[in-house]
């Protein structure tokens, strides 16, 4: 299935377009670092749309997720 991907901070070296990306039916927004080249454990945050999602949200087909890193500053 297709679905649409942004990833920002320094995970858009990974993945810096908004390109679709085609993925499995069954998989889970933690399985998309995977997929897109780099670690779970460096994606802090999913999005589907405008709406945080938990780690463990099945994707589906045509979903538009953005992936987000730790934020810090002060």
């Amino acid at each position: 299935m297709k679905i649409k991907v942004t990833c920002f901070g320094h995970l858009a070296t990974f993945h810096a377009s908004r390109d679709y990306v085609e993925v499995d039916k069954g998989i889970v927004a933690e399985d998309l670092p995977r997929i897109l080249g780099f670690s779970a454990k460096d994606a802090a945050m999913y999005f589907v749309g405008e709406k945080r999602v938990d780690p463990e949200y099945e994707i589906s087909s045509e979903d538009v997720i953005k992936i987000f890193p730790p934020i810090t500053g002060g």
